[in-house]
């Protein structure tokens, strides 16, 4: 079992970006008994049900559900590539809010992982998650490099770095750091992140679950996820996907029509697979 007694009751005391992390949970949760599912998470099925939270509000937007669903399926397919390859690397999950990422993919090979976020949302996953040897969480800000060394002194190489439903919540200069620090500290390193186009990001308060029910705003947006290896030396982008390309039978009937006749919402969100080069860390 990996969660925590499940009689406990777990008080919730989050705001801002931290609460966008209902949504994706919800969104595995919901999943679960479908006979279509597009990912399978009993983890997180068992946890919306713990949780004192309106998950009610969140269900009113299912096109973001199935969109989140879709991201932890064609990430969790990435992952797994990489642990088939590297069972003994090391994987870290930034901005993990209640991911249930290790729960899902922690069979395919003995990685150690690395959660990191903000220290409110690492004391809740530490209420509801139990503890496992090769899972270490990581509180703090992630552009104070203090952790580096910390990670590390315990985790071999190769790594490879998930940020899902992240960057867009970053500020262009903030995701430009990331991208420097990762390719600079942890070369050779692979980095799946997702994130929206410009159109998506200028309507995003009009169907975004994230945006519509907490605080928090999209500010980062790129058309073209490729693009970023001209402006990151050493990084190649080796895959891209495109969640409106996916599971046609769960987007609503609308969404899949204009979907259809407007490419640019076909487009609006994406998942990325990169690389940075390998080579000395500095």
């Amino acid at each position: 079992m990996s969660l925590v007694n499940s009689n406990n009751v777990i008080a919730l005391d989050l705001q801002d970006v931290q609460e966008t992390l209902f949504t994706p949970l919800c969104a595995r949760a919901d999943q679960w008994g479908r006979p279509d599912a597009i990912v399978e998470d009993k983890t997180a099925n068992e946890l919306v049900r713990r949780l004192p939270y309106n998950f009610e509000k969140i269900r009113r937007y299912p096109n973001t559900l199935t969109g989140c669903a879709i991201r932890a399926e064609i990430m969790d397919g990435w992952i797994r590539d990489f642990m088939q390859t590297n069972p003994e690397g090391s994987i870290g999950l930034l901005g993990v809010g209640l991911d249930t990422t290790f729960e899902r993919n922690r069979q395919f090979g003995n990685v150690d992982w690395f959660e990191f976020d903000y220290e409110d949302v690492i004391a809740l996953r530490s209420k509801c998650f139990a503890t496992h040897p090769k899972r270490h969480l990581m509180t703090g800000d992630i552009f104070n490099t203090a952790w580096i060394d910390q990670v590390k002194a315990v985790g071999k190489g190769p790594w490879l770095f998930q940020a899902a439903g992240v960057l867009m919540y970053l500020g262009p200069e903030k995701v430009n750091d990331l991208f420097h620090l990762l390719g600079r500290h942890f070369p050779g390193s692979t980095f799946l992140f997702d994130g929206c186009s410009n159109f998506a990001k200028r309507n995003s308060h009009r169907w975004e679950a994230t945006v519509r029910t907490t605080s928090a705003q999209y500010h980062w947006s790129i058309d073209d996820p490729r693009l970023l290896a001209s402006e990151f030396p050493g990084l190649k982008v080796t895959d891209v996907e495109y969640l409106m390309d996916h599971h046609r039978h769960q987007w609503q009937l609308n969404t899949r029509f204009w979907s259809t006749v407007l490419p640019k919402l076909r487009r609006g969100y994406h998942i990325s697979r990169a690389s940075f080069l390998a080579g000395p860390a500095e």
